[in-house]
Parts: C-alpha cells; sequence; structure tokens
C-alpha cells in the first residue's frame, strides 16, 4: 500500500468518526443537557392550568427540564410520593406541608398554583335570586363534595356566617351538576370549567366563594427542604416556568384555552375560555406565583378548623418566596 492510499484511508477513517460524533453523540449530549424532574399532581385538574400551559409551551424545557407530570390520585399520595424520591414536585393542597410537618416531615412551598377559592354556586330555577349575603342561603339546598373536602367545609362556613343551618347535600365529584338538572338540590357549588358548561346549558351563578375568600393558597407547587437546599437552581427553573404560564394565561386566554381543550377533550374552546377568563377575574390565577401570608394563612386555619393541624404552622416555617419573588 502506498503513502498516498495510507493517507486517503485516514482521512477516510477520520471523516465517518467525525460524522459519527455529531450524528450519534452530539444528540445524546443534547438530550443530555435537559433535566429530567417528576411532578407528582393530585389528579389531571382543569385549575391546574398553569402546570399544562407552562408543558405545553415549552416552557419548561426553555429552562432545561424535561417534565414528567404524574398523577397520584391524592393530596397526601402526592406528598407521598416526594418523601418516597419517586417525584422531586409536587402539585396539590399546599397545607400538607404542615399537615406532613406535624408528623416529623415538613414540606416547603415554593410557588402558588391557585391563589384563590374556586367555588361557585350554580342555580338552575330562575327563581333563586342574587345572593350577596350569606344569610340569603336561606330555604336553599347546596351540593358540595363530600367532607372534609374545602368546597363542603367553606359552604358550611357560609351558612354559619349567615346564621343558618347548613343545608348541604354532599354529593360525589362530577355529579354535582346531576343533581342540580335532576332538581334534587337547589344550588350546586362547582368548580370550572363546569361553571360554564352549567351557564351556557341555561343555568347561572348566583354566588362565588371568591368573593368571600379572594385570598386562599389552595393548591401549590411543594418540595422538600433537603431538595430544595441541594437543588436551589432546579427549584427556580421550576418556579420561572410556572410563572411564565401564568403570565401567559393572563395575557392570552384565548391561547390557554386552545391548549387545555387539547387535553380535557370532552371541554369545548368557547367554555374553556369562559372558565379561564373567570378564574382570571376571580384573581384564581394572580399576577405572581408567590405564596401571600393571608392565604396561607387562610388554608391553614381551615385545617385548623378540621382538626388536621394543631400547631401554628406559620408561613415562615412552610413557605419560601426567593423563588417566586425572582421569577417575579
Amino acid at each position: 500500500m502506498d503513502k498516498k492510499a495510507v493517507i486517503i484511508g485516514v482521512v477516510v477513517i477520520a471523516t465517518i468518526l467525525l460524522v459519527g460524533y455529531f450524528v450519534f453523540w452530539q444528540k445524546p449530549m443534547t438530550q443530555q443537557g435537559m433535566q429530567k424532574v417528576t411532578i407528582a399532581e393530585f389528579g389531571e385538574v382543569f385549575l391546574y392550568a398553569p402546570l399544562y400551559v407552562a408543558d405545553a409551551k415549552g416552557f419548561f424545557k426553555e429552562q432545561g427540564l424535561e417534565v414528567n407530570i404524574v398523577p397520584t390520585g391524592g393530596d397526601d399520595k402526592t406528598f407521598a410520593a416526594l418523601l418516597s424520591g419517586d417525584a422531586q414536585f409536587g402539585v396539590a393542597d399546599p397545607t400538607f406541608t404542615a399537615i406532613s410537618g406535624e408528623k416529623g416531615q415538613p414540606g416547603k412551598v415554593v410557588a402558588s398554583i391557585v391563589s384563590g377559592v374556586p367555588f361557585w354556586g350554580v342555580a338552575k330555577n330562575a327563581g333563586i335570586p342574587q345572593i350577596s349575603q350569606p344569610s340569603q342561603l336561606n330555604g336553599y339546598s347546596v351540593a358540595t363534595f363530600p367532607a372534609p373536602s374545602t368546597a363542603y367545609t367553606l359552604q358550611k362556613k357560609m351558612f354559619q356566617t349567615g346564621g343558618l343551618q347548613p343545608n348541604i347535600k354532599e354529593t360525589a365529584f362530577g355529579s354535582l351538576l346531576a343533581a342540580l338538572n335532576a332538581g334534587s338540590v337547589d344550588i350546586a357549588l362547582e368548580l370550572e370549567p363546569n361553571v360554564s358548561m352549567a351557564v351556557k346549558s341555561g343555568s347561572k351563578i348566583v354566588y362565588g366563594l371568591p368573593s368571600y375568600y379572594p385570598d386562599f393558597a389552595l393548591t401549590g407547587l411543594t418540595v422538600l427542604p433537603d431538595y430544595m437546599d441541594k437543588n436551589p437552581e432546579t427549584v427556580q427553573k421550576a418556579v420561572n416556568a410556572i410563572q411564565r404560564a401564568v403570565d401567559y394565561i393572563r395575557s392570552n386566554p384565548s391561547g390557554a384555552a386552545d391548549i387545555m381543550v387539547k387535553r380535557f377533550t370532552d371541554v369545548d374552546k368557547s367554555v374553556a375560555e369562559s372558565a379561564i377568563k373567570n378564574m382570571i377575574a376571580s384573581n384564581v390565577y394572580s399576577q405572581n406565583v408567590t405564596v401571600s401570608e393571608a392565604g396561607w394563612n387562610a388554608a391553614i386555619q381551615l385545617r385548623k378548623d378540621a382538626g388536621d393541624i394543631k400547631g401554628s404552622a406559620s408561613y415562615s416555617d412552610y413557605v419560601v418566596t426567593k423563588f417566586s419573588s425572582q421569577a417575579k
């Protein structure tokens, strides 16, 4: 073999290796550059729009996160997923960080997903007036999710505030509007998008709990203290993505509705957009994702009233605002 042939052979081999590097090595490296995290959620709920918008719009990916969203079927199960290491973040009732904390396993709430009480009283009977005072509930029955749900507890409190004996019919999730349509109850205390579905079908909103509880930590993004301390950059990236999603929802409800109907195929675009606009107007999706002290205290007080929390569960012990402040 002459010298020229050897040189040509070396060049060919080097070219093959170089092409192979870019085709087979660089691509996995790009994928490896994305940090994989799992977010455990209570369940796939329309209310969690900021989470789904952040995923669909690529806001997590922009932050370098490859996110896997996994439903658990319960607030307690969501926090358990953090404790077991199966998930790095949880989306559920943030007060479970305090409930678990009293058992020696505290969590931290680093951002808000739902910042208000997203329940509205819907009536089918045209004779039921707009209810501006709790005492006006006198004579009416209300369907809510079963006790000890937040809906049941707050509706019971509304009756009591009006000096009335609570007239609540505990009804399974997904069956409230059916009970209303069947005439079994006068009012159904519902979530979006079911509220907008009912209105589209001829019912009307007669009161909204956001008027009574304008600031309430209903759903948060939670982590374990150890994970937060060891991975502050990752936590910041996740919070950044959620903040971007909230900004998008508030500025573009129609675009957010397009995303939501792809995930919730039984909801049409007009209902989805109405639901999102209603929640924006009621500040269920507030301008920033910082959990407020007033919202935290309101949620904790509800848990204390229910007997789930015995101690103070102070804001400073469980809520971390530095990530959401930087995200703003």
